[in-house]
């Protein structure tokens, strides 16, 4: 941003913008093609790791347990999930997809991952290695700026080629909150 003018001019910024926009969009197409609203598809998209508890979602997800009871059982009824028993404790229950989810997450997400493979794959390889380091950056930038203004942290811990270090904290923060 120059001076006291409040739009951002960096070409950088505003591509990761309009990346996100684009991702945005993509999302509310993707509710709209499942019948589903934003916080569905995020508990969704957070279930495709592992079946996760009730009070685990509902941190992950920003949202009261109530609100996550309510969103669980709209799932349920809707068949993309399913109340399960967490082995070693008789009273908690977990959540986890149902096939027919992974099936209508392939219809969804599948021709979107075609296209992103094949144009990184008409990329050179150096390209292609900038690229992924690049965005790998540029989301530890978007996580800092989260952290500064007091955003949550992010509940899938960290990105795909993180430190081993950073891996093993995420998945303690995993486990920890698992527990709850």
């Amino acid at each position: 941003m120059s001076g006291t003018d409040a739009h951002p001019d960096d070409p950088v910024l505003l591509a990761c913008r309009e990346l996100g926009r684009a991702m945005d969009l993509f999302d509310e197409a993707a509710c709209a093609r499942l019948d589903l609203g934003r916080s569905d598809l995020r508990a969704l998209n957070l279930l495709e790791h592992g079946p996760v508890g009730a009070s685990a979602l509902a941190d992950q997800l920003g949202l009261t347990r109530s609100a996550v009871t309510a969103l669980i059982d709209r799932l349920v009824d809707a068949g993309f999930v399913a109340r399960a028993a967490v082995p070693g404790d008789r009273r908690a229950t977990a959540v986890e997809l149902m096939p027919a989810t992974w099936q209508a997450f392939a219809e969804v997400y599948r021709p979107l991952g075609k296209r992103v493979s094949a144009a990184v794959a008409a990329l050179p390889e150096p390209e292609r290695h900038a690229l992924l380091t690049a965005l790998r950056s540029m989301r530890a930038t978007f996580d800092e700026a989260r952290r500064q203004l007091g955003g949550a942290t992010d509940p899938n811990g960290p990105p795909t080629g993180a430190s081993p270090a950073a891996r093993t904290t995420a998945a303690g923060r995993t486990a920890r909150r698992s527990r709850s």
